[in-house]
């Protein structure tokens, strides 16, 4: 639901009595879960209206910037995984295998194959109904990893014989909902599973076998002394009433967002996108400005969509910008003929001091825009453990610290070379002191050495995303001739980094107001950027500020052109 960005259509902070309304209906939809832990009473709310990629409209609630709870069609409030971690019984759990993740991440449901059986026979999927909330976490860590609705009811999912859709995936770790704010990311808690005992696994026909049923937590109906069938069907009618009372209050308080019929006219575009410029960048204009200038920089990237002046009533930017001048918005001086420049703007004006515009970078949500920028990784990780830490504190790593898998081997060749370990004669590594203590006095080849260590470690996944440099190739610029002695600006491994090539694009033709491809070299992976015209100061400013790439990490600066050129 959220694998690829959505977007943010408004953003509004929750009154008072608006935070009693989601926290009454976030306490009969968990019921067993106090108020307090779900929504705390004197948290700042926040209410995201956004629009999914697959256009699909909804609501988000975050607490403190983080989000907690998105809604669905039908009015359901799901907790997202921030909820899930700091709540973890809010929801049942079905457990996954570890390798399923990577999996899950791509956007694939959790198949039956890949569900850890909660018990035998009928019970082996639980006592749980069709679209009902349910948690995913692994084998090797009880924290969630993704929440999502059942396919199948557990009894249909008995008789599938192994096989179909257990869970559709609604929200996994590492989606664009996960990283909405950038600053306060966290990645998944390692809290390890109980382990397994004899009590867990009791003789079939037993009376502890007929008694283990796994259910969602529900305190309140083991206290009553009602059969579970009466409890179940009197908690059903109780939350079918609440829900339809609540549907009520919210059709009334509701305002419908009908729009009007001239809404979507390409001059209410233009307007819209007119008014959010001043709104956002109205007291950062560097008056007197080019009327061209205020409208490539400003004007286009507010819109919604691209803007054809000439499919509007104005057919020319100068005649809009003298109805806007009519209407008191700007003042504009003509300079020299053909040439017009603005030289005041009314922030004052009261249509636009009541114009609304969507959050821009820097509130709540001011991560729609860095969060495009990158494509995110995950990372097979192994955490170093308390029987490990005497081995890798050696090496600059500290206790619960996450390495890459691949770099396991090369920290353990770094160590065995820097030791001098390697026999001359049999090739093999003779463990020292530290090494003993984890392989033993075997002597063994690297391979075997490592997969003793990691063995010992903690298996883990990690969310990265393309701003980690280490280890990668530096971009480099460089200047070509085309025919007619034109300069053009060629930039290569920029992929490298994570960015989103067709973002970049955009940006380029935004910032340089020049023609802006992707040539594919042959007998390479990487892509390769063409920019018209000498942009090598351009595109170093765009990557160091926008993209926050390390200056060390990019060559060809001195190949920019000079400022102005002398006059003779």
């Amino acid at each position: 639901m959220f694998l690829k960005p959505y977007r943010l259509k408004s953003s509004a902070a929750l009154k008072g009595s608006e935070s009693k309304k989601l926290r009454a209906r976030l306490e009969l939809a968990f019921p067993h879960v106090p108020g307090d832990n779900l929504l705390p009473a004197k948290a700042n709310v926040t209410q995201l209206k956004i629009l999914t990629h697959g256009g699909q409209p909804s609501m988000v609630y975050c607490v403190d910037k983080q989000p907690m709870f998105f809604e669905l069609d039908g009015g359901q409030l799901v907790p997202t995984l921030y909820t899930l971690w700091a709540t973890p019984d809010i929801l049942p759990y079905f457990t996954t295998h570890e390798g399923v993740l990577p999996k899950l991440s791509n956007g694939a449901d959790l198949m039956l194959p890949g569900v850890v059986p909660l018990g035998v026979g009928h019970q082996m999927y639980g006592h749980f109904k069709k679209d009902q909330l349910i948690a995913v976490n692994l084998t090797n860590n009880s924290s969630a990893v993704g929440v999502g609705q059942l396919a199948r009811s557990s009894d249909d999912l008995y008789m599938c014989g192994g096989h179909g859709v257990a869970v559709k995936m609604l929200h996994m770790f590492g989606d664009k909902l996960w990283a909405h704010e950038p600053s306060m990311l966290q990645q998944i808690p390692l809290v390890k599973m109980k382990p397994l005992t004899g009590d867990d696994f009791p003789a079939l026909g037993s009376p502890d076998h007929q008694r283990k049923v796994i259910k969602a937590p529900q305190p309140e109906q083991a206290s009553s002394p009602e059969p579970i069938s009466q409890a179940a069907e009197s908690a059903e009618l109780e939350s079918s009433t609440a829900a339809l009372t609540l549907d009520e209050t919210s059709e009334t308080s509701a305002v419908p967002e009908a729009p009007s019929p001239d809404e979507a006219t390409p001059e209410a575009l233009l307007k819209k996108a007119f008014l959010a410029a001043l709104k956002h960048n109205g007291k950062k204009l560097p008056l007197p400005l080019l009327t061209s200038n205020f409208f490539r920089l400003y004007v286009v990237p507010e819109a919604a969509e691209p803007i054809d002046l000439k499919k509007t009533r104005y057919k020319k930017l100068s005649n809009f910008l003298a109805e806007m001048v009519d209407q008191g918005f700007i003042v504009v001086r003509e300079e020299t003929k053909g040439v017009d420049k603005i030289i005041s703007v009314d922030l004052e004006h009261p249509e636009l001091v009541n114009f609304i515009t969507d959050v821009k970078t820097g509130d709540s949500s001011g991560a729609t825009t860095e969060k495009l920028l990158f494509h995110s990784e995950l990372k097979e990780m192994y955490i170093v453990s308390d029987v490990t830490a005497a081995f890798f504190t050696k090496l600059n790593y500290k206790r619960g610290e996450g390495i890459p898998v691949g770099q396991v081997k090369k920290i353990v060749r770094e160590y065995v070379s820097k030791h001098n370990l390697i026999d001359p004669q049999t090739k093999l590594v003779r463990p020292d002191a530290v090494l003993q203590e984890l392989c033993g006095d075997r002597e063994g080849t690297l391979s075997e050495l490592t997969s003793i260590i990691t063995s010992k470690m903690e298996h883990s996944y990690q969310m990265c995303s393309g701003k980690d440099t280490s280890g990668k190739p530096q971009i480099q610029m460089s200047l070509a001739t085309r025919s007619g002695n034109k300069k053009v600006t060629l930039v290569s491994n920029i992929e490298a980094y994570g960015i989103i090539m067709t973002e970049l694009i955009k940006l380029c033709k935004q910032g340089a107001a020049a023609s802006t491809s992707i040539v594919k070299l042959p007998h390479q992976k990487h892509e390769q950027l063409q920019v018209q015209g000498n942009q090598i100061r351009f595109i170093y400013t765009l990557l160091t500020e926008t993209y926050k790439v390390p200056p060390k990490c990019i060559l060809g600066l001195e190949l920019a052109k000079d400022g102005k050129k002398k006059r003779k």
